[in-house]
């Protein structure tokens, strides 16, 4: 098979052709019966689960990150104007939101916590609010927290070709001092929140959950800068056992390097680790606090994930589109066009060997010519599909409709680029 796909790349695939996508977007929505596209746009849909959950999330880092020790951070960020640190475009993504940020960690904790709801013999009117428990809420803040303290310690700049950053290299060290203090401050005051919650299995899921975040980041190969690169596609057979991540035991390491080279499954892995896990168990967390059930907890979970898959769908496929310069290279549309035809990989070969950057907008007209978008679609299809199926399973109608609105937002938003 691996043959055979080598075979089908042909001179048309490498001459700068674009194939057009062929989605089935209406098919699928009269299926779940939505009609036709939903023109409201993410802001809308938040907001409206806002109200649902009765708690503006999109403020909910906002208790944590005002506060003396931050502030005094903040004070040394001033330093750092005009040296193009990724730490300055973190902070205001923080505080005033960023639209490439369709994912509130937060709020989709506390969707789902409602929609699940909770065993009314263990709590008392004094226990929730607007049919969140209290413990529910600051779960959705500590998970929130580990990923925002994670987000901040990712905007490290590498140092180690000083001549490149020249007279700036102060300034940057600098920077990268005040990410290590912030990124580790948050974190430590997640894990002492975590501790207050008193339920030692709450606090296994989301450690675990911060362990497969930092093993993510080190998942497969990387370039000299760091970045991760795709892992060269591998031959295949019929006996071969793809990733199934909602059978797994998610306490235990998620997949394995064997999954490296194979196209959706390494996709599929790398996402999970990086923010499948948190989310999913965030949400599977949850439900655990409301004494629902190991069926529930593991629809939770479960339903976060494929949340989380869609998200990061969305965030490659307008990556690819938007920056067609410098798109990452682990993304969903080079990952299935290098698994279609494995020659594209020649591009990523080149690289490591001669040790220079990759030709992006060379690599961009590949990917296009192929039918990875094709199969982007039906990808986002199949998540949107398994998302309903999960949140129906939920008794709550309106944050359930809520779930289910995010995530057709999420794929209108993404489709929106595919099909420009």
């Amino acid at each position: 098979m691996f043959i055979g796909r080598l075979n089908l790349l042909s001179k048309s695939h490498l001459s700068g052709r674009v194939i057009q996508p062929v989605c089935f977007l209406s098919g699928q929505n009269n299926k779940l019966g939505l009609g036709q596209r939903d023109d409201a746009g993410w802001r809308d849909v938040v907001s409206e689960a806002e109200q649902i959950v009765g708690y503006p999330t999109s403020f909910l880092n906002l208790r944590w990150l005002f506060n003396d020790e931050i502030a005094n951070t903040a004070i040394h960020l001033r330093k750092l104007v005009g040296t193009n640190h990724p730490l300055l475009k973190s902070a205001k993504n923080l505080l005033i939101g960023s639209k490439s940020n369709l994912q509130s960690v937060g709020l989709i904790i506390l969707l789902v916590s409602k929609a699940a709801g909770f065993d009314a013999n263990y709590y008392n009117r004094d226990h929730y609010d607007s049919g969140v428990l209290h413990a529910q809420r600051a779960l959705a803040e500590i998970v929130e927290m580990k990923r925002t303290g994670h987000m901040i310690h990712k905007a490290m700049v590498n140092l180690q070709d000083k001549e490149k950053h020249k007279e700036k290299v102060k300034d940057l060290l600098y920077g990268n001092k005040i990410v290590l203090l912030t990124g580790d401050f948050l974190l430590a005051k997640c894990l002492q929140q975590l501790g207050g919650l008193r339920n030692n299995a709450v606090t296994e899921l989301i450690s675990t959950g911060l362990r497969d975040l930092v093993e993510g980041d080190f998942f497969g190969e990387h370039d000299d800068n760091n970045n991760p690169i795709p892992t060269q596609p591998k031959a295949t057979n019929k006996f071969e056992t793809h990733y199934k991540w909602e059978t797994e035991d998610n306490l235990e390491k998620l997949g394995s390097n064997d999954f490296l080279g194979h196209g959706k499954d390494e996709w599929t892995l790398r996402t999970m680790l990086t923010s499948g896990s948190l989310l999913g168990k965030g949400c599977q967390a949850a439900t655990k606090l409301a004494h629902l059930g190991e069926d529930a907890e593991r629809n939770a979970y479960i339903l976060g994930g494929h949340l989380a898959i869609m998200w990061q769908l969305y965030l490659d496929v307008k990556d690819f589109f938007t920056h067609p310069y410098s798109y990452s290279l682990v993304g969903a549309p080079v990952i299935f066009a290098i698994w279609e035809y494995p020659t594209i990989y020649g591009h990523i070969l080149e690289s490591k060997l001669e040790r220079k950057p990759v030709e992006y907008k060379q690599l961009y007209y590949a990917v296009r010519s192929t039918r990875s978008l094709e199969y982007l679609c039906v990808f986002f299809e199949e998540e949107l599909a398994s998302v309903f199926k999960c949140s129906e399973r939920f008794p709550v109608d309106d944050a359930r409709v809520a779930l289910q609105k995010m995530a057709v937002t999420i794929r209108d938003e993404a489709m929106g680029y595919i099909e420009k």
